[in-house]
């Protein structure tokens, strides 16, 4: 006996180890850690979802089921929209890690729904942090990605404090559109799609989405079966294209993003700090930061401000690379609006 439980604690402690660095560079970068006290001077904004849109959507994915790497990913992609496919990583699951990394290197994100799929809040910490770690560590291993975040299996809420060692943020399911700034980043709503959902139809997808609109909001939409793969709750294939082509009709209105790149943007935002540092008759410089970790938080956040007397249009380049700009007029008065990196940066706007 004394043997076993001397393995048992050495395989323990061999699996944190191996996840020491992710839990160092995430233990004081959480979203729910980050100052809410944005610095951002007139006459400049930021805005609260990318591009100045209204609404924030993501489509989550849960269970592994085949036809959401066979199906629902390269829909996606027809669009350029990225998704969130929360993964079970033991392999009793048959998680498909050659199509996961296909999804990842096309820019979707592979997150963690544990190794195992266990109700979280009926295990010791003990076996949190297994689940936990291992689904990290089978992650990083077979995808060559380091996961951020996490799904509560079966939305039942386990120890945020052991999640948030490993992950910023984490999905469960009680139903509602998200604000602007979730309550809870360790339990951020979703709603459930297929036949045991409330969202069954393309109607249902717009009319969540409108919601989320009218409120600036963020609707995460949570799949698991499509058509008849064997998923729990399957929705049809032709509901789910449908939705997208509905989002892909109203790009001014919706961002489409992965659920970790909206966390990421949650954050950023609210913890920007954008000073300018030089102006002329013909550029302005500026510099975007924010408290949190580079390595992790560094999806591009969108700023805009009225075009100086006399400039027809700008240009904008951060650290010497020209950056997505666009000339936009807002009450009649002409603005430029353009995406920024915080610490990635001296930022240029420049006359043309």
């Amino acid at each position: 006996m004394a043997i076993i439980v001397l393995l048992i604690i050495y395989s323990c402690k061999q699996e944190i180890s191996s996840v020491t660095e992710l839990n160092a560079s995430n233990e004081k970068n959480n979203l729910s850690r980050a100052k809410i006290s944005a610095s951002v001077p007139t006459p400049y904004e930021v805005a609260t979802w990318s591009g100045f849109r209204n609404a924030a959507i993501s489509y989550t994915f849960d269970d592994n089921c085949t036809n959401q790497l066979a199906i629902a990913i390269p829909s996606m992609n027809t669009y350029g929209f990225k998704g969130t496919l929360f993964t079970i990583t033991n392999s009793s699951w048959r998680p498909n890690w050659q199509g996961l990394r296909t999804a990842a290197n096309n820019g979707h994100e592979v997150a963690s729904h544990t190794m195992s799929h266990a109700n979280m809040n009926t295990l010791s910490s003990a076996q949190q942090t297994s689940e936990i770690t291992g689904s990290a560590n089978a992650i990083s291993t077979n995808v060559g990605v380091t996961p951020r975040t996490l799904a509560w299996p079966n939305c039942n809420l386990g120890s945020t404090s052991i999640a948030q060692q490993t992950y910023i943020a984490a999905r469960g399911c009680s139903g509602q559109i998200e604000p602007s700034t979730p309550a809870n980043v360790m339990n951020i709503s979703s709603l459930i799609c297929g036949s045991a959902g409330s969202v069954k139809t393309n109607a249902d997808f717009q009319s969540r989405a409108n919601s989320a609109f009218n409120s600036k909001g963020w609707a995460i939409f949570l799949i698991h079966g499509i058509d008849n793969d064997g998923g729990y709750s399957p929705l049809s294939s032709t509901e789910f294209r449908n939705s997208l082509l509905f989002f892909n009709a109203n790009p001014s209105k919706f961002w489409v993003a992965s659920f970790g790149s909206v966390v990421k943007y949650i954050a950023e935002r609210n913890a920007v700090t954008l000073t300018q540092t030089a102006s002329n008759t013909t550029s302005i410089s500026l510099t975007v930061s924010d408290n949190l970790n580079s390595t992790i938080y560094n999806v591009p956040l969108t700023v805009r401000r009225p075009l100086p007397s006399g400039w027809a249009n700008a240009t904008v380049t951060q650290n010497g690379t020209t950056v997505y700009s666009s000339k936009v007029t807002i009450n009649a008065v002409p603005y430029i609006m353009f995406n920024a990196v915080p610490d990635a940066g001296e930022i240029r706007i420049m006359r043309q």
